[in-house]
């Protein structure tokens, strides 16, 4: 039996349709997700700092320590605390021109 499209409707409906059953026999790879735990050199790469300084931070009595684990002998970190240590220590830059400009509204506001 024969079908025949009469309209343009209809031929929107049977492309729709086409493209949605080619698009579900296709087999596309799927992206593994991304772990959580890292090494130093990831460490290195997400700060932009050094070994010395990742090792520095990682020492017994350090006062501002990254967050960090041990796996044996290898330091073990995680992608999700390295951001939020990021985060937390990263501060926005300030022009000199514009900390002079606030203080300088803030004495003129002042009661003489």
């Amino acid at each position: 039996m024969t079908t025949y499209i009469t309209d343009e409707d209809q031929l929107q409906l049977c492309v729709e349709n086409a493209v949605k059953k080619a698009l579900r026999e296709i087999d596309l790879p799927r992206p593994e997700p991304i772990s959580d735990r890292i090494n130093k050199d990831i460490v290195k790469q997400m700060t932009g700092k050094s070994d010395q300084w990742v090792y520095q931070k990682t020492t017994k009595g350090c006062k501002d320590p990254l967050p960090f684990e041990k796996f044996g002998r290898e330091l073990v970190f995680s992608r999700k605390a390295i951001q939020e240590y990021i985060d937390s220590h990263t501060r926005p830059i300030f022009r000199y021109s514009d900390v002079m400009a606030d203080r300088l509204s803030e004495s003129g506001k002042k009661k003489i």
